[in-house]
């Protein structure tokens, strides 16, 4: 009886884990980060972080995809729970997030981290809640420069060459402006159009360029941080909105903090630019001389780029250029 009593203990164990592991859901963050780099390392950190937050409500593991466009789409239809997603990425679904990608819409990485926080991300939680995606944390990509196969300091230089489009109304005005000949690419064709030469230039954050096989095919990159990627983790809100308090709050603590993931690209930067010339890369630092010149053919048309945006999109422009009086008068 003895050895009876202690089996159906031991059973009844067994029964309250297996229910327990059942109970636990399984999430996906989903991301386009490559590994190696201080981008897959926030992704991974959130997912850690989640998972500990969530009182063994939750288990969140990295997944994966390849195109920000696609990954956005499967977490607004619930295949997928989170998204770590560029603004740009997702300006397919959330045409507004696109004001973020203007080109040249920064005076200073001071001035962006001032507006941004203080004036423009507040509206963009309220939009992107709107079409069911709750931003828990905001990050950092970096900033987009002309990555090339031959020669392309200058505006000139680009004006006629064949050159990807990316899906998204700031890389369209940017190209339109200089004149290049575009062909819209997505991200998976981008990279064998490059080794075919169907395509001669594009434009990349270094960050993720470095991890791609344009680093090699295009192995010049001029610095000319002509749009800057804001980045975000946004959980679907069907599912958000059935999670308890306490995990909601735990999801809301679990990203790194976008001070911490500005510092850190920044940082990852520098050295990755010291090992791109090491084995033969070709990175051109702009003077502000060099870089008013781009910006001088590309910045005229922001305003036609952010009317042709729709929505709630004037709205957030006039928050960006309020802050950015804030800013100027506080003598940032």
């Amino acid at each position: 009886m003895k050895w009876f009593g202690r089996g159906l203990a031991g059973m009844a164990l067994s029964v309250l884990s297996i229910a327990g592991a059942q109970a636990q859901e399984q999430w996906k963050v989903a991301s386009a980060a490559q590994p190696g780099t201080v981008l897959h390392a926030f992704v991974e950190t959130f997912a850690k972080n989640a998972t500990a937050n969530s009182g063994g409500k939750l288990v969140v593991e990295r997944q994966f995809v390849a195109s920000e466009q696609e990954l956005g789409q499967q977490v607004v239809r619930g295949r997928l729970q989170i998204a770590s997603v560029s603004f740009a990425g997702m300006s397919v679904l959330v045409p507004e997030g696109a004001v973020m990608n203007v080109p040249f819409l920064w005076a200073s990485k001071a001035e962006r981290d001032y507006v941004t926080d203080k004036f423009a991300m507040p509206i963009l939680r309220a939009i992107f809640e709107a079409k069911g995606l709750i931003i828990v944390g905001d990050s950092e990509v970096g900033y987009n420069g002309v990555v090339c196969k031959g020669q392309c300091a200058t505006p000139a230089s680009v004006k006629g060459l064949k050159v990807r489009i990316a899906p998204t109304a700031g890389s369209k005005m940017f190209w339109s402006q200089l004149g290049g000949n575009g062909v819209q690419l997505p991200l998976s064709e981008l990279f064998p159009a490059l080794e075919q030469n169907l395509v001669v230039a594009c434009d990349l954050p270094f960050s993720y360029y470095i991890t791609t096989p344009a680093a090699t095919s295009a192995p010049v990159f001029v610095d000319t941080q002509h749009l800057h990627h804001p980045a975000m983790v946004a959980v679907n809100k069907a599912l958000w909105d059935k999670l308890p308090k306490d995990v909601q709050e735990g999801l809301r603590k679990a990203p790194v903090a976008v001070a911490d993931t500005r510092k850190q690209v920044d940082a990852e930067q520098d050295a990755k630019v010291a090992d791109f010339r090491k084995k033969g890369g070709t990175f051109l630092e702009l003077t502000d001389a060099q870089r008013a010149e781009w910006q001088k053919v590309v910045a005229p048309a922001q305003m036609e780029l952010v009317n042709s945006i729709g929505g709630r999109a004037m709205e957030l422009w006039a928050a960006i250029e309020k802050g950015k009086k804030e800013f100027a008068a506080k003598g940032k």
